[in-house]
């Protein structure tokens, strides 16, 4: 199992290893509205454990390119834990 921590809220979510970081819609407070990597509504910053992500796929290269450019950005609805911990903040 997966850990996120999510500053914002002041908690820790445990998810599968290999899932999406959409697992944590209705687990904490980022907001997934489109959940396909075309609105922006979740992009987060990921302050440690960028390693444990998988590399974003065109999906979510389009969407950063659309909502800027930030190498220490994801969006969680189309972006994959490998395993560990990732934090992450909004």
């Amino acid at each position: 199992m997966a850990t996120v921590e999510i500053k914002n809220d002041k908690k820790e979510v445990t998810i599968p290893d290999g899932s999406l970081l959409a697992e944590l819609d209705g687990k904490c407070s980022i907001l997934f509205a489109c959940k396909v990597g075309s609105c922006g509504s979740c992009k987060c910053k990921v302050t440690k454990g960028m390693e444990n992500l998988e590399q974003p796929n065109d999906i979510e290269k389009a969407g950063l390119s659309a909502f800027g450019n930030d190498p220490s950005e994801r969006l969680p609805c189309v972006a994959k834990i490998k395993k560990g911990k990732v934090t992450l903040e909004y």
